[in-house]
């Protein structure tokens, strides 16, 4: 039997002179999605740009699913229970690898001989033009701003935390379909909230606050869909910074099906790698021996995600010699971290001291405009933040939302920070 593809077709119009660099944003946009392959991920066949002299057509060939997860979302249907841990392991696979989706919603996860696709990753979403689908996916433009978060409806960034409220949207209705020989009208009574009127749109991120409450007065379920429901409370958080993270949601989850009735991702299929796949991965273990094998047979050294993924574990000697091997220290992963960002977040002082070292810039900021010291502050490492701000951390600094460091030592509860920060901005004085 034939492989059978799908097509998508990304339009867009532009000046000649701003067409070579969109061009590769797109092939870029095109090789994230070859590093995000995975067993829930649809798979990438090939991508290539049609001729036409006054627009710019890019061809994205894909697997081909007959169906996606929004015909299992009516009444009387019901989504397999294993779909879930399958959903949290691919999200948590893409955000491992510095990966945001960015329009996690039903028609975007595509059902094919049972386990589900992730895909229609947001190449597209990229405010260069519009997009032209070639499949039969029923694709509905409106459903995109639904799912979104709210800080996407408020025209912020598409994070890492953003896929996890469009997936906790998604998961409410995975249970409320599976919930519905106990609560039948849920769906009825969802569908009300999202659109409380007829001239309002339909919206998880606008409504997200009596959701919750819904959630937490409405529902009577018990075992796995009640842990499951507290899950969605979570994810559905209006504050991004409250919501949890990937990896806890898989930890949560290997946990829940060791001794609960839906089971943890074990679809068979392993992930193909790249040579460029194989360098992440062994800098992702902490793969010494691996990293100088590979670099020895010519894998890139800057490779999207090496000396961020070396650096977020704390691996040294990885770091040091990915830098001897010329990688571009202050390169940035798919979510705008440099090395230095994730060995702040991670509380590695040695791979920061390195790194500074190094001439690692100190205030480059990532796609929320937060710097190496938000994160530091955040997460509470003092010896970090200190050795930051000895290299030039600008404390005033806000991200995207109008935090400073100093916001997030006080929401998290890091009094030794807050006075490590007050100390710096007096004597700076």
């Amino acid at each position: 039997m034939g492989l059978k593809c799908a097509r998508k077709t990304i339009i867009i119009e532009a000046d000649p002179e701003l067409q070579d660099g969109i061009k590769r944003r797109l092939t870029e946009e095109a090789k994230i999605l070859h590093y995000a392959q995975h067993r829930h991920v649809v798979r990438l066949v090939h991508s290539y740009f049609e001729e036409d002299e006054e627009k710019i057509k890019f061809a994205l060939i894909m697997d081909r699913a007959e169906e996606n997860l929004h015909q299992y979302l009516k009444p009387g249907k019901t989504p397999s229970n294993q779909w879930f841990g399958c959903l949290i392991s691919v999200v948590h696979h893409i955000h491992s690898l510095g990966i945001r989706h960015r329009d996690i919603k039903p028609s975007n996860i595509l059902i094919k001989d049972g386990k589900v696709l992730l895909a229609d990753f947001g190449i597209s979403q990229m405010g260069l033009g519009k997009t032209m689908p070639t499949t039969n996916l029923n694709r509905n433009s409106e459903r995109t701003r639904e799912y979104c978060a709210p800080e996407v409806d408020n025209g912020r960034t598409r994070g890492r935390s953003a896929d996890i409220f469009s997936l906790g949207a998604v998961f409410l209705e995975m249970l409320i379909a599976h919930a519905y020989h106990v609560y039948p009208d849920g769906h009825k009574e969802l569908a009300k909230m999202l659109k409380p009127s007829p001239q309002d749109p339909s919206s998880y991120a606008k409504h997200a606050d009596d959701l919750r409450k819904w959630i937490k007065g409405k529902f009577n379920l018990i075992g796995w869909q009640d842990i499951i429901l507290s899950i969605c409370y979570d994810m559905l958080n209006p504050d991004r910074s409250l919501r949890p993270l990937a990896e806890e949601l898989d930890s949560v989850w290997s946990a829940l099906s060791a001794t609960s009735k839906p089971r943890a991702c074990s679809c068979v299929g392993e992930t193909p790698f790249v040579e460029q796949s194989k360098l992440i991965e062994a800098c992702k273990w902490g793969s010494m021996d691996d990293v100088s094998r590979l670099l020895d047979e010519g894998a890139d050294p800057n490779t999207l995600g090496a000396i961020h993924h070396a650096a977020a574990r704390g691996s040294k000697a990885i770091v040091q010699m990915l830098l001897k091997r010329k990688t571009e220290i202050d390169s940035r992963n798919p979510v705008g971290q440099t090395a230095l960002h994730c060995a702040s977040r991670n509380g590695f002082d040695d791979v920061v001291e390195l790194l500074l070292q190094s001439r690692a810039n100190v205030n480059t900021g990532d796609e929320n405009s937060q710097t190496a010291l938000h994160g530091a502050a955040a997460q509470g490492y003092g010896n970090i933040v200190r050795m930051l701000l000895e290299a030039g951390a600008d404390v005033d600094l806000e991200d995207l939302d109008g935090n400073t460091a100093f916001h997030f030592a006080y929401r998290r509860h890091h009094s030794d920070i807050l006075s490590l920060l007050d100390d710096y901005t007096s004597k700076a004085k």
